[in-house]
């Protein structure tokens, strides 16, 4: 027999193999499917894309960092830099004070040949702003993240490195609906809560 045939004989064993146990390849192949704060950012991220004929123009994801997104973060970032309990408590008191003061974002943007650039206040092909309750709400902030990606990647189980990602900071919003809107003469993208 030759050699690319026990190949063969082999991968396909393999897959039957792992048809017949298809919880735990599932497992194996997505580990991150199952864990509870990848599941809470799936939940409060959400995605829209912008199109012109065959070419994709933008395709942004948002996170919004809710109060129940903050609290699966805690429990991550702990895990992953090993913190105590007093730098868990210190970490949880900013968070807090931080959804007092402001409503924020993280903002991953792969972006087509005529989108090109960074996203700025005085971006001339975007305008940034929240809808709430019938008004428009402007960035405080607009920042280029520069956190490595592997740090991204792990809390962000979007990203990649095709994307420009960004922290949106705007003013507090108290209610149920939440719209992050880029309009600009690309076009429009939408992301709701």
């Amino acid at each position: 027999m030759p050699p690319w045939g026990k190949i063969t004989i082999f991968l396909v064993l393999a897959l039957l193999l792992a048809g017949c146990r298809g919880h735990k390849a599932a497992e194996f192949l997505w580990p991150d499917l199952g864990d509870p704060y990848v599941q809470t950012t799936n939940e409060w991220t959400r995605k829209d894309s912008l199109h012109s004929g065959l070419d994709t123009e933008i395709i942004a994801r948002a996170t919004y960092k809710s109060p129940e997104w903050m609290q699966a973060y805690i429990k991550k970032r702990a895990e992953v830099y090993g913190l105590t309990s007093d730098e868990k408590v210190q970490l949880r008191q900013n968070l807090e004070d931080s959804l007092e003061h402001e409503t924020r974002f993280f903002l991953a943007l792969a972006k087509g040949h005529k989108a090109r650039g960074s996203l700025k206040f005085d971006d001339p092909l975007w305008s940034i702003f929240l809808l709430h309750e019938g008004r428009k709400i402007y960035p405080l902030e607009i920042r280029e993240s520069r956190e490595p990606l592997a740090k991204l990647e792990s809390f962000y189980p979007y990203v990649n490195r095709w994307q420009d990602h960004y922290v949106l900071r705007f003013p507090p919003v108290n209610g149920d609906s939440i719209d992050l809107v880029m309009s600009g003469p690309l076009g429009r993208v939408e992301l709701n809560w």
